[in-house]
C-alpha cells in the first residue's frame, strides 16, 4: 500500500512540475563517438522520442524535460562554428575518446577554449569518457587530472561531471543516460538564469558577481560509486580508489604464472 501511495505521489508531482525545454550541444573531437552516443540515447528513450526540427538535432522527452540535442561536427575546420551555437544552449555534452591517448592534450585545449567562451562559462558541462570498453582507455579519475578539469571548471564557474560510457552502434546504452540526467538536473537548478542567457545570448559576456564555490568534479563509475559514495567525500580519496581499481584490472590481464 505504501509503495502504491508513493508511486501515485511521484506521478502527481511530475504532473504539477512544469515541463522544462532544454537545449544541449554535443561537441568533441572527430571520431570521439558523438553521433553513436546520441543514437544510444535514442534507443534508451525509444518511447520518448519527439519529432526533430533539423537533421542535426534529436529531440527527446526525459522525465519532465523536453531535450534538444544538437550534434555538432568535431573536425578541426568545423570547430570554429561551434561558437555560433553556444548562446542557444543550456548546457554541453563534451564527448571524449578515452582510448585515444595521443589526442588527450588536443582535447584539453579544445575543452579549455569551449569553457572560457563567455556564452558557455557558467553553464553545466557533462564530459562523457567514451570507449571505456577499450583495454587502454583512461579512467575518469585519470582524465580529470590529464585535462585539468577541476581547474577549468572552477575558473569558469561551470558545474561539471565526468561519466564513463561505451557507445555501441548496436545494443543498449552504457553510461550516457545517467550522465544526461545529471546534466538536466544541473540545468534545472539554474534554469531561469540559463534561459535568460539563451533568449539573449549576448548577455553571456556580462557575468554577474556571485559567490564562488569550489566545484569538485565527480564521476559515476558504475556500481563502484554506489559502494564508495559515502566515503569518497574528497577528490583525492576518489582518485586513489579509481587507481587501485585500475591496478587490479591490469593484474587480472596478466597471464597466470606457470607452476614448476
Amino acid at each position: 500500500m505504501f509503495h502504491l501511495f508513493s508511486h501515485c505521489w511521484s506521478r502527481l508531482q511530475a504532473v504539477r512540475e512544469p515541463v522544462r525545454k532544454v537545449t544541449l550541444l554535443v561537441v568533441g573531437l572527430d571520431n570521439a563517438g558523438k553521433t553513436t552516443l546520441v543514437m544510444d540515447l535514442q534507443r534508451a528513450l525509444a518511447g520518448e522520442a519527439l519529432p526533430a526540427a533539423k537533421p542535426s538535432q534529436t529531440q527527446l522527452r526525459v522525465d519532465r524535460f523536453e531535450v534538444t540535442l544538437v550534434d555538432l561536427p568535431g573536425g578541426q575546420r568545423s570547430r570554429g562554428a561551434w561558437r555560433n551555437h553556444y548562446g542557444t544552449a543550456h548546457g554541453l555534452l563534451f564527448v571524449l575518446d578515452a582510448s585515444d591517448l595521443a589526442r588527450v592534450e588536443e582535447a584539453r585545449k579544445v575543452l579549455a577554449r569551449v569553457l572560457s567562451h563567455p556564452n558557455v562559462s557558467g553553464k553545466p558541462l557533462l564530459l562523457l569518457a567514451n570507449k571505456q570498453d577499450a583495454a587502454d582507455a583512461l579512467l575518469p579519475c585519470e582524465l580529470i587530472e590529464r585535462l585539468s578539469l577541476e581547474q577549468l571548471a572552477n575558473a569558469n564557474e561551470s558545474p561539471c561531471r565526468v561519466e564513463p560510457c561505451a557507445a555501441a552502434a548496436r545494443g543498449p546504452s552504457r553510461g550516457a543516460l545517467p550522465g544526461l540526467r545529471w546534466l538536466l538536473r544541473a540545468a534545472d537548478a539554474d534554469y531561469e538564469a540559463l534561459s535568460a542567457r539563451v533568449r539573449q545570448p549576448g548577455q553571456g559576456a556580462k557575468k554577474k558577481k556571485r559567490k564562488k564555490t569550489r566545484n569538485k568534479v565527480k564521476s559515476q563509475e558504475s556500481a563502484l560509486e554506489q559502494q564508495c559514495e559515502a566515503v569518497s567525500s574528497t577528490f583525492d580519496l576518489y582518485r586513489r580508489v579509481m587507481l587501485a581499481l585500475k591496478m587490479r584490472q591490469e593484474q587480472r590481464k596478466q597471464p597466470a604464472a606457470i607452476a614448476p
